[in-house]
């Protein structure tokens, strides 16, 4: 590994490697042949990292040098807001958010590098979430009653990086939906599903995201409950872009059936229990009413696998700003920015490196006798 003479090695960047690849201080050390003492102390900066270490660690897990060089950015000031499920552990937390700030880094370099606009939150937290869904609406030039064809792409006009399916791992170990990390200073912020998702979930996740960057760029603590307000108004912010209040109350009455909520699923690109909870919300229907919609959306057994089909969406910001901004190829880029090649392939949607296949030896044939 080359290293530039001037730049050190920052060894706080052992705990990030730790949590992207999910590993305790002990298993970090018997693959870096160090004690786990060692690998306590680099993490706190009460002990340098050596170069030589450093190296071991670029060749072990693949990385660019870059990566040990890279200073702390601005996404780092921000408090991690997540959409996850109660079963979610801190190991998860900690790789989830070591993999968002790998990202963001990422982006913010991007987006930087090629002159796009920043994320401008000035006059958007309004008391009431849908003055302010309405606000966002119209700076996108959105009708007041209409669809928001591609959630993605909308927020990508806004200046917010978007990436879906943050964390490589199998989907069966995600306990995350969703994670930004908001912050008054942060301009060029990324919103980032973790693992797949149904298209319409992910259009509320991102939205869901969207409306913590507008109200919680204060936030000073984690948000450790579903029920927390911050939680509420971000769902309620939500539900009120992908569909207007008056659109509510002019298409849900207190009997409509079940199916009929699938018809307004179809027009507005939301999930069906997401709108039975938006019409309770603001009163089009009643609390019995609600409950006994949700009965029935869990016994038809749509909680997992709703009927009718929302169009995918894919991310295109992040892509473009890297090819044409940073570098042509996944290895550049990964060196300019200190983020794992393997993460900038699977970010930008390049397919992985293929492995080098072992020389091929053409066994000569035994003369005859």
């Amino acid at each position: 590994m080359i290293w530039p003479s001037e730049v050190a090695t920052r060894g706080s960047r052992l705990l990030t490697l730790r949590h992207l690849f999910v590993l305790t201080q002990g298993e970090l050390a018997d693959r870096l042949a160090v004690s786990q003492g060692f690998v306590s102390q680099v993490e706190k900066d009460t002990k340098a990292l050596p170069r030589e270490v450093a190296d071991r660690a670029c060749r072990e897990f693949d990385l660019p040098g870059s990566f040990f060089a890279v200073g702390s950015d601005v996404e780092e000031l921000g408090v991690a807001t997540f959409r996850k499920s109660a079963k979610a552990s801190i190991r998860d937390e900690q790789h989830v958010k070591a993999l968002h700030s790998e990202a963001s880094r990422l982006f913010r370099l991007a987006s930087q590098a090629s002159g796009y606009h920043h994320f401008d939150l000035s006059g958007l937290a309004m008391d009431d979430e849908e003055d302010a869904a309405s606000k966002v609406r119209a700076l996108l030039g959105i009708g007041p009653v209409d669809p928001i064809p591609n959630v993605t792409r909308a927020l990508e006009r806004l200046g917010v990086g978007v990436i879906h399916v943050l964390d490589p791992l199998d989907d069966e170990k995600r306990e995350h939906n969703g994670i930004s990390r908001p912050h008054r200073l942060n301009d060029r912020p990324v919103i980032a599903t973790v693992g797949d998702q149904p298209p319409a979930v992910l259009r509320m996740t991102l939205l869901h995201e969207l409306g913590h960057l507008i109200y919680d760029s204060d936030l000073s603590t984690p948000i450790r409950s579903t029920r927390a307000p911050e939680e509420a108004r971000a769902f309620r912010f939500a539900g009120a872009m992908l569909v207007p209040g008056s659109v509510i109350r002019q298409r849900i009455t207190e009997t409509l059936r079940l199916h009929g909520y699938l018809r307004v699923k179809a027009d507005y690109g939301i999930t069906a229990s997401a709108l039975i909870h938006r019409a309770r919300d603001i009163g089009a229907i009643s609390p019995a009413r609600q409950r006994s919609l949700y009965i029935q959306h869990s016994s038809q057994g749509w909680r997992h696998n709703e009927p009718v089909d929302v169009a995918a969406e894919q991310p295109r910001l992040l892509a473009q700003a890297a090819h044409r901004a940073l570098a042509d190829t996944p290895g550049r880029i990964a060196v300019e920015t200190g983020v794992p090649e393997a993460l900038v392939r699977h970010w930008l949607g390049v397919p992985p490196r293929r492995p080098a296949l072992a020389p091929v030896i053409t066994l000569a044939r035994r003369a005859p006798k």
